[in-house]
């Protein structure tokens, strides 16, 4: 099958997502809204496929064992982000497309920063963003790069904007984590959107692993260790965070429909209220089938699902959700996607450690 390509101007594409993001939609104009915003999503995959290639042989170079994967961005998320800046055009977006490197340590992280500050690559860099060095309010690092694909060949694709983001293992761990607990209570913490004690319990995890990581360069003096390793005990314990954490990994599970040897695409469905997970997986030749089916499957998800009962405290919640990523094999998902198995194993472990350090 044929890769998919731009098959709407740049002003229908903003337009629909206007459409898309309004109160006042009406259902014919909403369908053809969705059409655009399928295509758009879709055209951005055979570019995706270019700058995570590089990725890798970049990766390949400093560790082949690192995790490289790519993702489309969910319409969900995609919405949810134009109703918040109303200003941003769909256009505008910068990672619709998106690929991610995770790496063992920081040093290596900058590494293949260096290289791609030295690369002769036709794609332009945008802007890049140093969430180690100067990390979100919310607590979360790595380093954002953004590239506007630039093609002799394939200019139908000329101008699209993907991300790719570099971070380390413990970085991932504690990024993962704060999705999956969005999951499951059904709040958008990861844009810092929320119950209040979870956000606050993530900014302080967030502190005491990047000391854990990096303690010569970490914000938090040897007095303050003690502090923050009580503040978290607390708060954990006030949120029942390892009960919680613990009884969903357990639970969840995990059914593989039609497993393809040398898939290429798959398609996670995480539904937390039934505590199930489904992967779809795809060959490379049928992206254009999981791409469609990608859509299909968004537009069937419930927005409302009854309460979770591990979370009594929170009401009217809407946890499930559905990603079509790319990778290597099939055991790269797991470990590149940890929230959608609803497992937190390594944050919550190197969490306790500081914990048990310090208190």
């Amino acid at each position: 099958m044929s890769a998919a390509v731009p098959q709407f101007s740049r002003s229908l594409v903003d337009k629909a997502g206007r459409q898309l993001v309004a109160d006042d939609s009406v259902t014919e104009e909403t369908d053809a809204a969705w059409e655009i915003l399928a295509n758009w999503r879709s055209a951005h995959a055979f570019p995706l496929n270019t700058i995570t290639m590089d990725l890798r042989q970049k990766v390949n170079k400093i560790d082949s064992s690192a995790i490289v994967v790519q993702r489309l961005k969910r319409s969900r998320s995609i919405l949810a982000k134009l109703s918040a800046k109303p200003s941003m055009r769909l256009t505008q977006m910068q990672d619709i497309g998106g690929c991610r490197a995770v790496l063992k340590t920081i040093s290596d992280v900058y590494s293949l920063r260096e290289k791609y500050k030295n690369s002769k690559s036709l794609h332009e860099l945008v802007t890049e963003d140093d969430y180690i060095v100067h990390s979100k309010s919310s607590g979360y690092r790595g380093i954002h790069l953004v590239y506007k694909f630039q093609s002799k060949s394939k200019e139908k694709y000329n101008k699209l904007l993907f991300e790719v983001q570099l971070r380390t293992i413990t970085q991932h761990a504690w990024a993962t984590a704060v999705e999956t607990v969005g999951a499951v209570i059904g709040q958008a913490l990861k844009s810092s959107e929320g119950e209040l004690a979870w956000l606050h319990f993530f900014q302080k995890a967030a502190v005491a692993l990047e000391h854990m990581e990096d303690p010569e360069k970490a914000a938090v003096r040897s007095p303050e260790k003690r502090i923050l390793a009580r503040s978290i005990f607390d708060l954990s314990r006030s949120l029942d965070v390892t009960k919680k954490l613990t009884a969903y990994r357990s639970a969840l599970k995990a059914t593989e429909n039609e497993f393809k040897k040398g898939a290429g695409y798959f398609l996670l469905v995480l539904l937390p209220d039934q505590l199930g997970l489904q992967i779809h997986s795809f060959e490379k030749r049928d992206a254009e089938r999981a791409h469609k089916e990608y859509a299909r499957l968004e537009r069937q998800l419930p927005l409302r699902t009854k309460q979770l009962p591990l979370f009594p405290e929170l009401s009217d919640y809407t946890g499930a959700q559905v990603v079509l990523v790319g990778a290597e094999s099939f055991r790269s998902i797991h470990e590149a996607f940890p929230n959608y198995y609803l497992d937190t194993k390594i944050f919550q472990n190197s969490l306790e450690d500081f914990v048990i350090r310090h208190r």
